[in-house]
This record gives C-alpha cells, sequence and structure tokens, in this order.
C-alpha cells in the first residue's frame, strides 16, 4: 500500500482506501479461493497493517466489512477470528470495532438456521 499516495486527512484515508481495495477485490478472492486459511491470513494482516498505520485504525471494520461484501472473506472466517485466531496487536481495539458486524453476523446465522428448521 506504500504505492499509493495517501490523503493528509485521516478521515479520507479510509475512504480512499476503500476505493482501492474495491477495485482491487479480484485480485484478493484469487489469492483467498476457497481457502479459509488464506482468508483468515489475509485478515489478521489486515488488522496487523491497520494497528502499525494509525491512519487506518479506524477503518479496519470498514475494509473488512467490503472484503465480506465482495466475498473476500467469508462470514465463518470472520467468527473464527473474532472469537480465537485474532492477532495481539490492537486487539480491543479492533476486536470492538467488530462486534456490531459479529453480532449481526450471529443472528443472521441463527436466523437462517431456524428457517431452515421450519421448511
Amino acid at each position: 500500500m506504500s504505492a499509493v499516495e495517501w490523503n493528509k486527512k485521516e478521515e479520507l484515508v479510509a475512504s480512499q482506501a476503500l476505493q482501492h481495495l474495491k477495485q482491487w477485490a479480484p485480485v484478493f478472492q484469487e489469492f483467498t479461493g476457497e481457502s479459509p486459511k488464506a482468508e483468515l491470513s489475509l485478515l489478521i494482516r489486515i488488522q496487523e497493517y491497520c494497528f502499525e498505520n494509525i491512519a487506518f485504525m479506524k477503518a479496519f471494520q470498514k475494509i473488512i466489512l467490503l472484503l465480506y461484501k465482495t466475498d473476500v472473506i467469508s462470514e465463518e472466517v470472520i467468527l473464527k477470528w473474532y472469537k480465537e485466531s485474532h492477532s495481539q496487536k490492537g486487539k480491543s481495539v479492533f476486536l470492538e470495532q467488530m462486534k456490531k458486524f459479529v453480532d449481526w453476523l450471529q443472528n443472521a446465522e441463527t436466523e437462517s438456521e431456524s428457517g431452515e428448521d421450519e421448511e
């Protein structure tokens, strides 16, 4: 990401990063494929990058949401990361950022399971 000239305003860095990631999502899809291990490695590396580059700390949740919506990182991998596989770097900050999204994923999973039971 050092090849990109980032905006000096912190609030604009997130939107700039999301634009780049959206553009490159197909490449990330090829990288992760159907491999949960590759998805988890990518998620952990993004966590570490956001921790090491303070301008990205607030953008972490938005980045993961984008990668989820573009099918780069699966729901199962996000839940696994949240419960047990996260890096210690910025752990409390990133887990807090992801709490609402993870709650939503868990509720959606529960609702889809109960919907399957009713059929």
